[in-house]
């Protein structure tokens, strides 16, 4: 008896289900991974910005602090330096212009988890007198200016606070 083989032609179709199966995972694995950088980026710049506003803040506080025990008497703001400053309607806002790595600018406060000192100025606003005050005696107001970067250096938060010092 004879045997027959039979020859099948093979035209190679698994092979290429199979290379078009590994480049859609490959495809797949590589959008995962930009997807999963993209995400840390993200949390990253959170964390950075969330430090940049806690140590703003607590730059804030201080000054608010600072001002309301008397550390600086209104003569200390006719000088214009030092982190102290008249406000005058007239000029650009103060916090767009001034110099905040200058220590003859700004007043300088704690570091907190950033990589550079948080920083501050003081304005004094124009006094007003409050209902049923004697207006002989108006209230002093001042506005109080912190700014603070993250630990990446690439962050910055500004925060502002006004504050009325009764006579």
């Amino acid at each position: 008896m004879k045997t027959m083989i039979v020859k099948h032609k093979q035209t190679g179709s698994v092979l290429i289900i199979t290379l078009l199966l590994l480049l859609m995972l490959s495809v797949m694995a590589i959008a995962q991974m930009n997807f999963n950088i993209t995400q840390t980026q993200v949390a990253t710049n959170t964390a950075d910005a969330q430090v940049a506003f806690q140590t703003a803040e607590g730059a804030l506080n201080q000054a608010t602090t600072n001002l309301l025990a008397g550390t600086y008497p209104s003569s200390s703001f006719l000088s214009n330096t030092n982190g102290l400053y008249l406000f005058d309607p007239n000029n650009a806002n103060l916090w767009s212009t001034i110099d905040w790595a200058s220590g003859n600018a700004v007043i300088f406060s704690f570091q907190g988890n950033s990589n550079a000192r948080a920083a501050y100025i003081i304005e004094q606003l124009p006094s007003v007198v409050l209902p049923g005050q004697n207006a002989s005696n108006p209230a002093e107001v001042y506005r109080i200016t912190a700014r603070a970067v993250g630990a990446s250096g690439g962050t910055s938060v500004i925060l502002q606070s006004t504050e009325q010092i009764q006579p």
